[in-house]
């Protein structure tokens, strides 16, 4: 699967931390309001969930996402397109620090005590059409552990992926990657974010 188009605002990095391609789609933008903590609790001794779920999809998840999908894909220009991959030893270190980023962030989701969204917490928008609220997200969570977990292992999978198409410098292999973390977001989003959202014409 090859990379999407990027608009020439992409390229030069004027694109908003939301806007995102796919899966992770500029919805993440109007994410709902916060819910309260739950059931899960941290193991004595163990590592402390202090951030919300939402607060790592902000940041690093969201963010190293698009950083990884504007790396490669083609620009439109005025004076036509132009195809973008990194090329450079830096480049690539670049891009390999944040998939491997993602992939950390991955087990941070997973976290005992990690709660979908702390009491207290502001958010810019309210819930849309079809969308759970972090309340009813956290709820789904609780009910199928092991569903959300899974969710997890397949973004660190996909991760992996673009960390071994970066090491071997394949860029096909890389916009592969790509598309499956796409994907991997989306299924995830489905479930937990906006499982009622309405479908677009022809869907």
């Amino acid at each position: 699967m090859s990379m999407p188009v990027i608009g020439l605002s992409a390229a030069i990095g004027a694109t908003a931390v939301f806007a995102l391609l796919g899966g992770c789609s500029s919805r993440e933008a109007s994410a709902p309001a916060a819910a309260p903590a739950t059931t899960a609790a941290a193991s004595p001794g163990g590592p402390r969930a202090d951030a919300s779920i939402l607060d790592l999809m902000l940041d690093p998840i969201a963010s190293n996402a698009e950083t990884l999908w504007n790396a490669v894909g083609t620009v439109s220009t005025t004076t036509g397109s132009k195809d973008l991959a990194p090329s450079t030893d830096a480049e690539w270190a670049a891009v390999r620090l944040k998939a491997t980023g993602l992939m950390e962030a991955a087990d941070l989701l997973v976290t005992p005590g990690r709660v979908v969204a702390h009491p207290d917490q502001k958010l810019k928008d309210p819930p849309g059409a079809g969308d759970l609220t972090p309340a009813q997200a956290q709820a789904a969570i609780e009910k199928d552990r092991a569903a959300f977990a899974g969710f997890a292992a397949a973004l660190k999978a996909a991760g992996g992926a673009m960390v071994a198409a970066i090491d071997k410098r394949d860029v096909e292999a890389y916009s592969t990657a790509g598309g499956t973390l796409d994907e991997v977001c989306e299924a995830c989003h489905t479930r937990y974010w906006y499982p009622n959202a309405p479908k677009p014409p022809g869907e």
